[in-house]
């Protein structure tokens, strides 16, 4: 029996990107892509999936194209649009979702489960442009690159910043990773050429498993932070980990130190950390991910001389798109082939 394979393509995941699913139709598959006309630009996709994450799935507007064309859908793979219980109702043959991201905010996963239909992502898609774009922003913020590039641009040749004092070479610094995952582990990978010490907190990983990657375990987050020269954020948003860094955390960081964030915005408390920034309680920031984005001169971040700020770019590269492709691909393949799904999510 031939089974219906419904591809959504955007400006992220294009249709041309989308055709290498295709050759899926040698397993007896009739692969039909559409195009999101919602989600044609990569500022579209990353407001898109701001307000998904902040307010739910149901705050985001269904495909059309989606949801026309899902009818006789048995997978439905999809990048930004949403599979929620409009399209999920309106496909009742379907079997499987694919959400071509690191995440799956775009799916309705519990009603997914309420129906059985099983549920794959791509979790380590952007890990290695994340873990290459978070060594960038230590460097960055700790050798003043973002800034001196602004003064130039102004016309001023600046070589006194606030961080003067204590500039350090990489090889004389301690990184710590809040989290262990497919990007931590990469930034850690990373490190190593830079001769950092890298002690990681993740209670979430065996200290054994960490330990195997040449780096040392931290006993909590408090000793963590006060090891540290860098603080570098990999976790995911829960109930746990919410405001993780909050006022108490970085009255812990060295005076010296610097936090980087390119995970998500509320394992911050944002107005804490302006406040130590503001304060020069720590040394510095740099940041990639906002509660609310730093448009507008009122903005508290853009009066700091202290951060560096990046337009939510870390996972952003040709070959992130590339790598959700294949590892759906894959996915795809071993459910066609009846093999068992290597990345089941629900």
């Amino acid at each position: 029996m031939t089974t219906r394979i419904l591809c959504v393509a955007d400006g992220g995941i294009t249709p041309t990107m989308m055709s290498a699913l295709k050759e899926l139709e040698s397993y007896d598959a009739e692969v039909t892509i559409v195009e999101d006309s919602q989600m044609t630009s990569m500022a579209e996709i990353t407001d898109r999936m701001g307000v998904i994450e902040r307010a739910g799935i149901d705050a985001a507007p269904t495909c059309p194209e989606l949801l026309a064309n899902c009818a006789e859908a048995d997978v439905i793979v999809v990048h930004v649009a949403s599979v929620n219980r409009e399209v999920i109702d309106a496909a009742p043959n379907l079997k499987l979702v694919c959400v071509l991201r690191g995440g799956y905010e775009n799916a309705d996963v519990e009603y997914l489960k309420s129906k059985g239909i099983r549920l794959t992502n791509a979790p380590w898609r952007s890990a290695n442009a994340v873990a290459d774009f978070t060594v960038g922003m230590m460097i960055a913020e700790n050798k003043n690159i973002a800034r001196s590039h602004h003064f130039l641009k102004e016309g001023k040749w600046v070589k006194r910043y606030p961080n003067q004092p204590f500039i350090r070479d990489m090889r004389k610094c301690t990184v710590g990773l809040v989290g262990f995952g497919f990007i931590g582990s990469r930034v850690a990978k990373r490190l190593s050429g830079f001769e950092c010490r890298v002690v990681v907190f993740d209670p979430y990983v065996d200290a054994k498993e960490i330990e195997a990657h040449g780096v040392d375990v931290a006993d909590s987050l408090e000793s963590l932070l006060e090891a540290s020269d860098f603080v570098s954020l990999h976790m995911r948003i829960s109930s746990d980990t919410h405001h993780m860094i909050d006022a108490e955390a970085l009255r812990r960081m060295k005076p010296t130190a610097y936090l980087v964030n390119t995970a998500r915005a509320d394992l911050v408390d944002e107005e804490a950390l302006v406040d130590a920034l503001r304060g020069h309680r720590i040394g510095g920031a740099a940041i990639d991910v906002y509660a609310e984005e730093p448009i507008g001169t009122d903005h508290p971040y853009l009066s700091l001389d202290n951060v560096t700020l990046v337009s939510h770019l870390a996972g952003t590269s040709a070959d992130t798109m590339q790598t959700s492709v294949e590892i759906g691909y894959e996915d795809l393949e071993a459910y066609l082939k009846g093999e068992e799904l290597i990345n089941r999510r629900a």
